[in-house]
């Protein structure tokens, strides 16, 4: 079974990702902020992160910067989810998977997941 790492410092919208991709079959993790999505993502080595750009402790530019950086992590694929004024040239810049503008449409976003990393 794929594992996602979700990393979004907004509760509402965690939880409402995790029970969606919970319901879709995914095992999924979730970290609250910057620093504690360093740890999980290097603990639990995911098939997929789903990150926010807008976070408390370590932004998350800073962070996306990090995997792509991470010899075991580098080629995990990242989807970006943010509502940053900037944040599909950003997500570009680091080279991440894809790119979703908040708020979400939740077809759309069910799609970029499940190319991205099959259940």
């Amino acid at each position: 079974m794929a594992a996602i790492l979700i990393i979004e410092d907004d509760e509402k919208f965690r939880e409402l990702l995790q029970l969606m991709l919970g319901r879709l079959g995914y095992t999924v993790h979730c970290a609250v902020n910057g620093v504690d999505a360093l740890y999980q993502a290097s603990h639990y080595k995911p098939d997929l992160i789903i990150l926010d750009l807008m976070m408390p402790w370590a932004s998350g530019d800073a962070v996306l910067g990090f995997i792509r950086s991470t010899d075991e992590l580098k080629h995990t694929p990242v989807l970006v989810v943010s509502a940053h004024p900037n944040g599909a040239q950003i997500a570009r810049q680091l080279e991440a998977d894809g790119f979703l503008a908040k708020p979400v449409d939740f077809r759309v976003f069910r799609e970029c997941v499940q190319q991205l990393v099959p259940i």
